[in-house]
């Protein structure tokens, strides 16, 4: 085989293995820009969803002080609607108590000026009147008592009630931020396997690429060198330039060695 015939094989074998080579690296930089591109993604949503369970964290313990401060302010109102219940009935006994004093020197005057005494029928009826004085004035009392008793137990269950709320909402709050943390951690593990995914689909591309250039060239060197067809003298190689020089010594080392020895050919390419 003439030098022309096969510096052209070289250089159709060293083509094939470079557009292998092309096409493997820009399907490794086409999966690491998109292992890239979705790790961005997933730090963004992450950020969200960190921004997310603040905010909702920071409304539902709002609402659980607004919960605990109404709760306070309706006891409060409570009380003293107890307090003024307590005033009323006391204000109430006094005035059936004052009444009764009234009604009853007044019958006594009548009585007396009548000429009747405290004796006998009249006795009897005084002692009755006041036996149901008492009987009213104790009623009066009983009931105002009731009355403030209620209204003290409305507000200490208002108080409870108060608690009980805002304990629950601050629990709400403290399971909504868990919740989103464990969201978030989901959202950065899941985006950090995209990533290592794609970064592996690049390194493979990658090394698909050079295992195509260097077994190109391996291919054409083995098969001139094995044919015995490709012998130039040093002088005849230099008519090609440095390249067909680096060939030569590739060729010869494959030949020699096997593929391994013409690594360092292959990485002369760009």
């Amino acid at each position: 085989m003439d030098p022309v015939t096969g510096a052209i094989i070289v250089g159709s074998g060293v083509a094939k293995g470079a557009s292998g080579y092309k096409a493997g690296q820009a399907s490794s930089q086409a999966a690491m820009a998109t292992a890239m591109y979705n790790a961005q993604i997933s730090q963004i949503n992450a950020q969200m969803e960190q921004d997310r369970g603040r905010i909702v964290r920071t409304i539902n313990e709002r609402n659980a002080e607004v919960i605990g401060d109404n709760a306070v302010y309706n006891a409060y109102l409570l009380d003293k609607q107890a307090g003024e219940i307590e005033d009323q009935n006391d204000f109430d006994i006094f005035m059936a108590s004052r009444q009764y004093d009234i009604f009853t020197a007044e019958k006594r005057a009548k009585w007396g000026n009548s000429g009747v005494t405290m004796a006998g029928s009249p006795a009897v009826i005084a002692y009755a009147d006041a036996h149901a004085a008492a009987l009213n004035l104790a009623n009066i009392e009983q009931r105002g008592l009731q009355a403030v008793s209620r209204t003290e137990q409305a507000a200490e269950m208002t108080r409870y009630k108060g608690k009980v709320d805002f304990n629950n909402m601050m629990q709400q709050a403290f399971m909504g931020q868990y919740a989103s943390d464990i969201q978030r951690a989901n959202i950065i593990n899941q985006g950090n396997m995209d990533y290592y995914a794609g970064a592996s689909k690049a390194y493979t591309a990658q090394q698909e690429a050079t295992a195509a250039l260097i077994g190109a060239v391996a291919d054409t060197a083995s098969g001139l060198a094995g044919a015995g067809a490709f012998s130039p003298s040093p002088s005849t190689l230099s008519s090609f330039g440095p390249s067909a020089t680096s060939f030569q010594s590739a060729a010869q080392n494959q030949a020699n060695y096997g593929v391994g020895a013409v690594q360092g050919f292959a990485g002369t390419r760009g």
